[in-house]
């Protein structure tokens, strides 16, 4: 976006959303994929022992210098975040590869809450001269917070015209504000898949997804009359979950989006788009047909709920590689040692969204991991390290094959502290065709990207204007023709503020 935009006001964001509120009930959760707080779950969200994070004697990776030659200066990077960077599946080992002496970074990690509250936590410390210096670069949303002054341009830190940036050069141009660039994702990911259990489609003599994909008969169709067989087997039986934002990513598989940025740097709202409704009316098909969810499992289902209940839930709705993970460690890494599954591939897979019977392509909603550095932010240049650090690991082909074999054919590693010390760890045993799969995924590999920010671009307040009505469509039957009609003035006079 070359042009600024101005920031959506609270007054009027506040008096729109009391007429949606008043009209269609809850407004939902934001775009984000994880439970509001108390909401109940009918498994318990983890088996595994309190202290799986000890120390092991896992190597680290020697990324090649000749991609991108650090200085050994990093310095201490003040990591702020819902979660321990160390121990997520996106950055464990690359924080390993950061705080060795080839970069000399050492990151210290500071805790906050997810969501909104992670936001207006980075804008407390921003206001107060205590900016963290690496933040998730979900708070650094295009085009409405990077408007706010809230994070630093990233141009004279990292060249993201070498070599290494290649792949990603046109994604981080598209998020070009005002001559500058806040935000340089240096991966891309796939946002959501249909995770499934393969012991539950062959049990039930139902059509191998992969294979339908495989052969390019996986569309919307072939989904729905898989979902109907299922549930006419069984009352209990349910055809999918998904939380309001995942249904975006139905609609995506038509082409369209809810909310695009036109080539001008303009705001489109896109409600009224014929693919959008043929979506819509396709999601009222699949309520009508009653294999959409009914709460049978609680408001909330995670991967681990999925875990215990896939015999009966045909499809979960989520980014694959947290629940094709997640999933399979509640089953094969139970609390305590003696009773961890090794060396056993998951039962669990996924595949892409179906495609939308009447389009030419398949269509996927893509995404990006990466981070991004608060206003403020005391060492800068130790941030933009490990943002080239994260980027020459990703393209390291030598280190991209280690991965690869670490995956689906894990080395043994023991723990080297605490009460299991001397003890093997569990690790996840992928699936070839779920591994190689999830990364034809990641880089659009027989997909055609395609990028939603309706619910990721802008407050949550602005996604509250859709989600109740998402809801309403897909889980109570409600009218897409009725609901788009009454929230499209709506719609537009919030874009309105950034035109």
């Amino acid at each position: 976006m070359k042009t600024s935009k101005k920031v959506l006001s609270c007054a009027l964001m506040t008096s729109l959303l009391i007429g949606i509120t008043a009209c269609d009930g809850d407004t939902g959760s934001a775009g984000n994929s994880a439970p509001v707080a108390g909401t109940p779950a009918t498994t318990p969200v983890t088996t595994v022992d309190p202290d799986e994070n000890a120390k092991t004697d896992t190597d680290i990776k020697d990324v090649d210098t000749a991609i991108y030659t650090p200085d050994g200066n990093a310095g201490t990077v003040k990591w702020l975040c819902y979660y321990d960077i160390h121990s997520d599946q996106k950055g464990a080992e690359q924080c390993l590869v950061f705080e060795s002496e080839q970069y000399g970074g050492n990151i210290e990690y500071m805790t906050c809450p997810s969501g909104d509250a992670y936001l207006e936590r980075i804008a407390t410390l921003i206001a107060s001269d205590d900016s963290p210096d690496a933040v998730e670069q979900s708070v650094c949303r295009f085009p409405s917070t990077i408007s706010r002054n809230m994070f630093e341009p990233l141009d004279d830190y990292i060249d993201i015209h070498s070599p290494m940036w290649e792949g990603m050069l046109d994604i981080i141009e598209s998020y070009e504000y005002n001559g500058k660039h806040y935000k340089i994702p240096h991966m891309q990911t796939t946002s959501y898949a249909l995770n499934y259990s393969k012991k539950t489609i062959e049990e039930n003599n139902l059509p191998d997804p992969y294979e339908l994909y495989r052969n390019g008969e996986w569309t919307w169709d072939a989904w729905r009359n898989m979902m109907q067989q299922f549930c006419d087997r069984s009352e209990d039986n349910i055809g999918f979950y998904c939380t309001e934002n995942v249904l975006l990513a139905i609609v995506n598989t038509t082409g369209a989006t809810m909310v695009e940025i036109a080539p001008d740097g303009s705001l489109v709202s896109n409600i009224a788009d014929p693919r959008v409704t043929r979506a819509m009316k396709f999601i009222e098909d699949l309520h009508r047909d009653g294999v959409t969810y009914a709460k049978q499992l609680g408001d909330w289902v995670p991967p681990e709920t999925f875990a215990g209940n896939c015999d009966r839930l045909l499809f979960l709705l989520m980014e694959p590689e947290w629940t094709y993970t997640a999933a399979t460690k509640q089953l094969q890494n139970k609390t305590g040692i003696e009773n961890d599954v090794f060396d056993t591939v998951s039962e669990f897979a996924f595949v892409p969204f179906p495609r939308d019977t009447d389009a030419d392509k398949y269509y996927q909603q893509s995404a990006t991991w990466g981070i991004a550095v608060p206003k403020g932010a005391k060492n800068i240049k130790g941030a933009a390290d490990m943002i080239n650090c994260f980027r020459a690991y990703e393209v390291d082909e030598k280190v991209i094959e280690q991965v690869r074999q670490d995956h689906i054919n894990p080395k043994p590693i023991y723990y080297t502290e605490g009460k299991y010390a001397g003890s093997r760890k569990w690790q996840i045993t992928w699936g070839e065709q779920e591994y190689d799969l999830w990364i034809e995924m990641r880089e659009s590999k027989g997909l055609e990207p395609v990028t939603e920010i309706a619910d990721s671009g802008f407050d949550t307040n602005f996604w509250n204007i859709y989600a109740p009505v998402m809801n309403g469509i897909a889980f109570d039957g409600e009218s897409w023709t009725q609901k788009s009609a009454e929230i499209a003035p709506v719609i537009e006079a919030a874009l309105d503020e950034y035109r």
